[in-house]
């Protein structure tokens, strides 16, 4: 069911979701998506589940012809992939970035884990 654009409050605005393809993230895509954004959903090491969730929110909008979602490979721990990400991102949509989402979870070996803090 098409939404009526007056709906769709973010409607065309691009978003960037980092640990986009999964728990909280996921239903954060999903939420933008719902709102009408164009979602970058940024995945570390598997693909799998990031090219389930785009090819399932491009196949809900059957008006649009351009991607509404895309999936995008890169290690936020990593400026060089972070420039990466956002060049991507606004290479596959055409527009710059309006909205960026982190819920990329990141084990820094530097930090100790809970467990040898106490």
């Amino acid at each position: 069911m098409e939404v009526s654009p007056s709906l769709l409050p973010l409607k065309d605005r691009v978003a960037i979701v980092t640990g986009g393809s999964r728990g909280i993230g996921h239903a954060i895509v999903n939420h933008l998506h719902s709102l009408g954004a164009r979602v970058a959903i940024n995945y570390a090491s598997n693909s799998t589940q990031a090219d389930l969730l785009a090819s399932e929110l491009n196949a809900s909008c059957t008006t649009d012809h351009h991607p509404r979602a895309v999936a995008i490979k890169a290690d936020v721990s990593d400026p060089e992939q972070v420039k990466l990400l956002f060049d991507k991102t606004e290479q596959e949509f055409d527009s710059k970035i309006h909205i960026l989402v982190n819920c990329a979870g990141i084990m820094d070996q530097k930090y100790p884990t809970l467990a040898n803090t106490a």
